[in-house]
């Protein structure tokens, strides 16, 4: 179903793009192209808690040097 926002009158062009932006974030539009653009294979419970350690040691890592003074 197309978006459609039409002019109103005594509406200059800035609000009308405006509003349009608005109702396109509101319509969720801009996010699914934007989760459509690149597919990502979904991961399986394995790789998602190896994903999130590995993510978790990072981190960890980073706030010592910094603590460190290393960065």
């Amino acid at each position: 179903m197309p978006l459609v926002v039409k002019r109103r009158s005594k509406e200059n062009n800035s609000r009308l793009v405006h509003r349009f932006n608005r109702e396109i974030r509101k319509s969720g539009i801009i996010n699914e192209a934007r989760s459509r653009r690149f597919y990502q294979k979904p991961l399986n419970q394995t790789a998602k808690k190896k994903r999130a350690l590995r993510k978790k040691e990072l981190k960890k890592e980073y706030q010592r040097k910094r603590k460190l003074g290393e960065l």
